[in-house]
């Protein structure tokens, strides 16, 4: 290895501490980012949809109670049938690569089998991950979900389900569901049934104006997702940056 004078030594790691720190620095910025953008749609769905007037509950909105999932045993058979993980939810967006798999059988009939177009939410999780939703988007096929999550019914004559999981986002929402959320582990806490259907809401508008809201929410999200999307490439860039740092400085050329 190199092994310049004790005083080059010594002005090459002072260099290299301060770029370190301006890179951990830029790091942490991006992840406060990402906080402050879930917090901005959030507030921008509770001010959007709040304006018809959070007074109705979440159940009437519902077809019947939300159901816990069921929680085979999972040995990753190669040829077994998907159960979705824990992180699918997680994030307000699903993730279809987020499963393992059971070889025990299901009967055909089973309750816990997902459609395309259900809303789940996470029931148990950390103090801020907890009451996360997402929409199954149909893969994988043929898929279980587990029992820490639970499906919410939505009475779609009256609902369009992308509303109730926009409105399951919102301020006014989340923090009905942190105040509810219990649990004797402190790193993990715990919503119930009746928590989920207790969760305050506005009376529901006419579907073609869900619609229309729904379509601008989507919309916005979508311009969100393209800014985070370039800075995730700025922060990768970022990392790659130390090393080649690295290499120019133990090349004598920092």
């Amino acid at each position: 290895m190199p092994l310049p004078t004790v005083e080059e030594q010594r002005r090459i790691v002072s260099r290299l501490d301060a770029i370190a720190e301006k890179v951990e620095e830029a790091q942490q910025l991006r992840k406060r980012t990402d906080k402050e953008r879930e917090s901005l749609m959030a507030a921008v769905v509770a001010k959007a949809v709040g304006a018809f007037g959070v007074q109705d509950k979440l159940c009437s909105a519902l077809v019947g109670a939300p159901k816990n999932g069921w929680s085979p045993r999972r040995d990753n058979d190669p040829a077994g049938t998907p159960v979705l993980s824990l992180s699918a939810v997680t994030g307000f967006r699903f993730r279809s690569t987020e499963f393992k798999t059971t070889s025990e059988s299901v009967p055909p009939e089973s309750p816990y089998w997902l459609s395309q177009g259900d809303l789940l939410i996470t029931r148990s999780n950390t103090a801020d991950l907890v009451g996360h939703v997402a929409i199954y988007d149909g893969d994988p096929k043929r898929c279980l979900y587990p029992d820490l999550m639970m499906r919410i019914p939505v009475d779609r004559s009256r609902a369009d389900v992308r509303f109730i999981y926009w409105w399951l986002r919102s301020t006014p929402a989340r923090d009905f569901v942190r105040s509810r959320a219990k649990g004797t582990n402190p790193s993990m806490a715990k919503i119930s049934q009746q928590t989920v259907m207790d969760i305050p809401m506005p009376v529901l508008p006419h579907i073609e104006e869900q619609r229309r809201l729904v379509a601008l929410l989507d919309s916005l999200q979508n311009s969100v997702d393209g800014l985070a999307r370039k800075q995730l490439a700025t922060s990768d860039e970022l990392a790659a940056l130390l090393p080649t740092v690295l290499d120019h400085a133990f090349r004598g050329d920092l």
